[in-house]
């Protein structure tokens, strides 16, 4: 039972008035039988007795009141010394420290006694002393009061960030104030990261001019970058909002508003989904390409909470797409007209392409691994040399290249072609690509080995004109010398008119042998 001052008097009452009501009755009662003389005694004793009983009964009470008294303020004064939250007392006049709690001394690191030498001043950058003096008016305000946030210093000079509420209350006979200290330091700090990292996030988004965005699965906007807000600003005539929703099914064009609810479907279904989007955003303008990607964005549970998209505008790739595919229909054209096979290789990725006219002059089936056909077909007396020679123009940076070479054809056959190629380089000087035109130059080659045949036998018709021919008619002409110097008379007259007619002949097929062999050598050289 809980005592109270009121509690007790009404129990002295009660029992005051039994005992008196009690014992005057019986005494009353006693006096009849025994006579006055004897009660007037028992009157005293009675009175001895109430007093001897309440005087008890009253020190029982106030010392259970006194007990109970002591324990609710030994309660209340560990409310205070153990709460985990950061309390202390402050005198109003002085500022000075009356009372701390345990969390105060961890949180400061000062002990009680130390504290109770301090003031409020003392725990405060000089930045914010002149702040908290200005609210002094404040401070003797007889309501709970919330102060804001201010700076704290611990004893080793650490900054802390607190919340303060104070509360009016009279202790140890001066008027003071409870106070009550909320650390937030730690969430002054991580908002201060969370602050940084979204303006790195929204510096990297919007350092890009892809246009990203981010929704929710209700379909409404946490994050943009300025290309996106753009986009949909030409396109809508409206701004947009963080948080709003995006709602695509006020698109203009159903179909397409339909194709991408899909898409959004898809992603939220955890698929990663890339695809290729045209449009024209104002009459103005031109078509416009984009590559558009959405990826899900999944919570620790590995659960989908939301997608971001990209969209990664390539309408001047397009257009160079187009032009180079005008161009090479252009330069097929060209090729077809000249009968040169036309290869273009992408150093970077080594991928090599060929037009068609390479495939028909070789009698090959087109595939995307034509680098390599083309390498294993190569004449094996010139493949280390060709392969050699490109090698050797890449790591000179030469700009040209050419060579001749036997390719094997689909049908076992080779053909000798001359390949040219002009090479492309970088802003670092590193090669890139490769464009080159193959030749067939094989009737040529059969036309050089022809000639060549050709001036095999004419060398063995000079050969033979020089010396199979040429002896005997020398022969011959030295016997007719050694017939001219003998004497006349000893030749018959007929001989001697045939002498000169001899003479003649020889000297006809002499300069004839001489003739043949010069003509031999010119062709020859």
């Amino acid at each position: 039972m809980k005592f109270t001052p009121l509690l007790i008097a009404v129990l002295y009452l009660v029992l005051g008035v039994s005992w008196i009501l009690f014992s005057d009755n019986f005494l009353l009662a006693l006096a009849q039988r025994v006579g006055w003389n004897l009660v007037a005694r028992w009157q005293t004793y009675k009175g001895i007795a109430y007093v001897v009983v309440t005087a008890g009964l009253l020190y029982v009470l106030i010392h259970r009141l006194y007990r109970q008294l002591f324990r609710a303020q030994e309660d209340y004064k560990r409310l205070f010394l153990e709460n985990p939250q950061v309390l202390y007392v402050f005198d109003v006049q002085t500022f000075r420290f009356l009372e701390v709690n345990k969390a105060a001394e961890q949180q400061y690191g000062y002990s009680r006694e130390e504290f109770l030498q301090l003031s409020l001043l003392d725990i405060r950058p000089p930045e914010e002393k002149q702040r908290f003096l200005a609210l002094n008016h404040s401070i003797a305000d007889k309501s709970i009061h919330f102060w804001g946030r201010w700076k704290h210093l611990r004893k080793d000079g650490q900054q802390l960030v607190v919340e303060i509420y104070t509360h009016p209350v009279w202790f140890r006979g001066k008027d003071a104030r409870l106070t009550y200290v909320r650390d937030i330091t730690a969430t002054v700090r991580t908002q201060e990261q969370l602050a940084e990292l979204e303006n790195k996030l929204h510096a990297i988004i919007n350092s890009t001019d892809d246009a990203i965005w981010a929704i929710d699965k209700h379909f409404r906007l946490i994050a943009y970058n300025q290309a996106f807000a753009d986009i949909i600003k030409m396109k809508t005539g409206k701004d947009i909002t963080i948080h709003q929703l995006f709602d695509i099914s006020d698109d203009e064009d159903p179909q397409q508003a339909g194709r991408w609810m899909q898409y959004y479907q898809r992603a939220f279904a955890g698929e990663k989904v890339e695809f290729e989007e045209n449009h024209i955003l104002r009459a103005e303008d031109k078509r416009r390409y984009a590559l558009v990607f959405l990826n899900p964005i999944r919570n620790a549970a590995q659960e989908v909470i939301g997608l971001v998209g990209i969209l990664h505008d390539i309408t001047s790739l397009k257009e160079q797409q187009l032009q180079l595919k005008e161009a090479l229909e252009r330069y097929d054209l060209v090729t077809r007209a000249t009968n040169d096979a036309i290869w273009d290789w992408d150093i970077v990725h080594n991928k090599v392409v060929f037009n068609n006219q390479f495939w028909e002059m070789f009698g090959y089936t087109p595939t995307d691994r034509g680098g390599e056909l083309w390498e294993a077909h190569l004449h094996p007396a010139d493949k280390e040399r060709v392969l050699g020679g490109i090698r050797r123009a890449l790591e000179e940076k030469r700009e040209l290249w050419s060579d001749e070479y036997r390719l094997r054809c689909g049908d076992g056959s080779y053909k000798y072609v001359l390949d040219r190629a002009y090479i492309l380089y970088n802003d670092q000087r590193e090669p890139v690509r490769m464009i080159g035109a193959i030749q067939d130059i094989q009737l040529r080659k059969e036309y050089e080995q022809a000639i060549l045949k050709q001036n095999e036998l004419l060398k063995e018709i000079a050969w033979i004109s020089s010396h199979e021919v040429r002896g005997p008619a020398s022969a011959l002409i030295g016997l007719f010398t050694l017939l001219a110097e003998r004497s006349e008379n000893q030749l018959k007259a007929d001989d001697q008119s045939l002498m000169p007619m001899i003479e003649t002949s020889l000297k006809q097929l002499d300069e004839v042998i001489h003739k043949i062999v010069s003509k031999t050598n010119e062709l020859m050289s």
